[in-house]
């Protein structure tokens, strides 16, 4: 644990403030990464890669990071009484055009595809992120990236054609 720490600390650290754009939030999501690592290591064996382990689990705690950052934006909005600057997000527009069950079959039809189809989709869809970007903020190729959007709208597609027939495209 005290190699991987070594080894991969500082890369890990550089790779989640550039998905969050704050060194001291990037720090204490690595911590979390070192706690969930003592915790829970891989699986021992050789095929194991224990880097592409660390960047798995330190990018889904960034995003999740982003996540809880919108959360607390629109919780704190909502009770300060303000209306938030600017255009509602892409997501919610789409959303409050559609009957109340269709949104809840696309909320739905998102959250059940997997985690990095669901996060490529989110990144280029609503936070309207170029493939670098996306490439980038999950650790992974453009080319993966590229094909996590396009996997994850292949199975939208599919899965939600009658919300498409019914209400219209979103």
């Amino acid at each position: 644990m005290d190699d991987w720490f070594e080894r991969y600390g500082g890369e890990l650290e550089r790779h989640v403030a550039a998905m969050l754009g704050n060194a001291e939030e990037a720090r204490d999501v690595v911590q979390e990464l070192w706690v969930t690592a003592l915790r829970a290591p891989p699986e021992a064996g050789d095929a194991v890669n224990v880097r592409a382990w660390l960047y798995r689990v330190a990018t889904r705690r960034a995003l999740d990071r982003i996540s809880m950052r919108r959360r607390r934006s629109k919780l704190l909005a909502a009770r300060s009484g303000e209306v938030e600057p600017g255009a509602p997000p892409a997501a919610d527009a789409a959303l409050n055009r559609l009957s109340e069950a269709a949104a809840a079959r696309v909320r739905k039809g998102v959250a059940e595809l997997p985690r990095r189809q669901r996060d490529a989709v989110w990144l280029r869809w609503i936070e309207e992120s170029d493939y670098a970007t996306i490439a980038r903020r999950m650790g992974i190729s453009r080319e993966a990236a590229r094909a996590n959007v396009y996997q994850g709208m292949k199975k939208l597609r599919r899965d939600l054609a009658e919300v498409w027939r019914e209400e219209g495209p979103i």
